[in-house]
């Protein structure tokens, strides 16, 4: 990882261009993902670094971000599309060697995905996906509820029941999962493992 930005020098650019409660969630993300990582024996740095990066582009207003999508040709789902604040995840993915550098591909991958999952996502996707989800400021959670989530043995277990639990809510509020979460959910309700 030669010549990407230093993790010290993206958090405080990150901290320059971000409300401070968004950060406060990058920062635990960033931590969540490393732990996660280092949990199943693999560099947390990456973790860090797609963690404290991945809602860089979180408040882009949506004309704005429709306006780069068009621009670039970034490919997005449908669902982006009719909610644009989804197109953050995209639109960073895109920057993302602009702003940090030369970053492996696993890395567009893990910011592209963090909020709707895809089973291409890769390990580091479903640390970031995980801890995007249930990084210790996360209200919609608690602590017995963000313990048994870490608990589980996998990333793919842990993905699992998050997909479940987002499920459950977007049926109480009369929504539903995206397309690519639903083929997530069923690569690794079949027995699916994510790869590098």
């Amino acid at each position: 990882m030669q010549n990407i930005m230093d993790y010290t020098e993206l958090e405080k650019l990150v901290g320059e261009n971000m409300k401070p409660g968004r950060f406060g969630h990058s920062i635990g993300v960033a931590g969540t993902a490393a732990m996660l990582l280092e949990k199943i024996g693999r560099d947390p740095l990456p973790g860090r670094i797609c963690g404290i990066y991945h809602d860089y582009f979180r408040y882009i207003e949506a004309e704005k971000a429709l306006d780069e999508v068009a621009r670039y040709s970034i490919a997005t789902v449908p669902e982006e599309l009719a909610e644009p604040v989804l197109l953050h995840a995209p639109i960073a993915a895109f920057h993302m060697r602009d702003i940090v550098g030369p970053v492996p591909d696993s890395f567009l991958k893990a910011v592209r995905w963090h909020t709707l999952g895809a089973k291409d996502m890769g390990v580091l996707g479903a640390a970031v996906y995980i801890a995007d989800y249930a990084e210790p400021g996360r209200k919609h959670l608690d602590d017995g509820m963000r313990k048994k989530i870490f608990s589980l043995p996998t990333l793919e277990e842990m993905v699992l029941l998050i997909l479940q639990m987002q499920d459950g809510y977007f049926r109480t509020v009369g929504k539903r999962s995206a397309e690519i979460t639903l083929r997530l959910y069923d690569y690794l309700k079949g027995g699916g493992c994510f790869e590098d």
